[in-house]
């Protein structure tokens, strides 16, 4: 009985021990995904002003200046 119970707090302390490096890559990953939401939106506000300043907003559509 003695034996089994060693064992069952052996295993705990390793669950609890994979579960405190879990947390703590989750939230270094969910820092990482805000720190790049936060960058996609300045991109997409960047892109979006190059085409309002482009006027038409054709800039795929329009002709090099050499032809």
């Amino acid at each position: 009985m003695e034996e089994r119970l060693t064992k069952l707090e052996v295993k705990l302390a390793y669950a609890e021990e994979t579960i405190v490096t879990l947390d703590s890559v989750v939230t270094e990953q969910a820092k990482e995904i805000a720190l790049l939401q936060s960058r996609l939106e300045k991109l997409e506000k960047r892109v979006t002003d190059m085409v309002d300043e482009s006027g038409d907003g054709l800039l795929g559509e329009q002709r090099p200046p050499h032809y």
